[in-house]
């Protein structure tokens, strides 16, 4: 180095290494505004949601709101939520916790850690706790949404005067929506570990035992199934042609099981399934006791043979009873 050498300039030095700090504040300021500018939004957004499902008859409404979740997450809490649609379905939950991704907030995981209270429209209240109660929400514009809800140790309690609800407990639960192609619309429900309420053929199979169900099917004409009630939108969907496609269902209690393996269902003026389903029914009779049924007289018939008690049959449903065959296994199941 000589003497006319310009000495180097520890200001310069100074201010590169002040400049990832200043980087990381500005872009800590910015991702500060990104959050509270979409906190706004949400804000807006759900605000401007409840007002137009109300203006088509739905209601989406909370007692009390909060934001939170900052930086990464958009968590909110409701206070006495409350959603319910025309025909009389609706849920309501004391405390609802939702969140959702920061970059995507049209899709919301919910959680309601009291429970919720389903409202059936015509048959009255049930409430529903247990160990965990959850629920995904997405593609609201779509009919239906896509909703997945799951539970775990669940407890099924009918208002006082409410109608018996089909489910008294599950250990595990799932229910999944979704839109289909060509105005349809799907259905799949799981439960493991039930104890059930059902009557008729299901009832007999099912008992006191413990059971795992599995219901999946499409619904077509989805669009039809509104109305100012239940009532009202179930007879409209069937004036445009509705009908419910089985793809699989199943019920295990023990021995006992249950499976209809195809078949198209819709709904008669009085609210009745009327159809055709296939199905296999497998009952192991206790030969020391009293034949009771006509599904157990042809199983112990069969087991007597030894063969394996299995019954295939068509499952008629028509003027307000159930056939399984020729045989009258009684009332057939009502939509409203």
């Amino acid at each position: 180095m000589t003497h006319s050498d310009a000495a180097p300039s520890r200001k310069a030095r100074r201010s590169r290494l002040f400049a990832p700090f200043i980087l990381a504040a500005l872009v800590a300021g910015g991702w500060s505004y990104g959050w509270f500018w979409l906190r706004g939004q949400a804000e807006q957004k759900m605000d401007a949601q409840a007002a137009d499902l109300k203006s088509r008859g739905y209601d989406l409404s909370w007692s009390a709101r909060t934001f939170h979740g900052f930086p990464f997450r958009m968590n909110i809490d409701l206070t006495d939520a409350r959603v319910a649609e025309p025909t009389g379905w609706a849920v309501r939950a004391p405390v609802l916790k939702g969140e959702a991704a920061i970059f995507d907030v049209t899709h919301w995981v919910l959680v309601a850690p009291q429970g919720v209270v389903l409202t059936r429209p015509e048959a009255g209240d049930v409430a529903i706790t247990g160990q965990a109660l959850r629920a995904s929400i997405s593609r609201i514009k779509e009919y239906p949404p896509r909703i997945s809800v799951e539970g775990a140790g669940l407890t099924f309690t009918p208002a006082s005067g409410a109608k018996p609800f089909q489910l008294v407990s599950a250990d595990g639960m799932e229910l999944h929506l979704r839109a289909g192609p060509e105005d349809q619309g799907a259905i799949l429900f799981k439960a493991d570990g039930a104890k059930t309420a059902f009557t008729g053929l299901l009832g007999r199979i099912a008992q006191d035992k413990t059971a795992s169900l599995m219901l999946e099917t499409k619904l077509s004409h989805v669009s039809a199934l509104r109305g100012r009630s239940w009532e009202a939108a179930v007879k409209g969907w069937s004036a445009a042609g509705g009908q419910i496609t089985f793809e699989q269902s199943q019920i295990l209690a023990g021995d006992a099981e249950g499976r209809a393996k195809s078949g198209v269902l819709s709904v008669d003026s009085q609210g009745h399934l009327t159809g055709d389903l296939e199905v296999a029914i497998k009952e192991r009779v206790d030969l020391s006791k009293p034949i009771r049924t006509p599904e157990q007289a042809l199983a112990a018939a069969a087991q007597a043979m030894g063969r394996e008690p299995v019954i295939e049959a068509s499952l008629h449903f028509r003027d307000g009873r159930s056939f399984l065959g020729v045989l009258d296994t009684g009332p057939a199941p009502r939509v409203y």
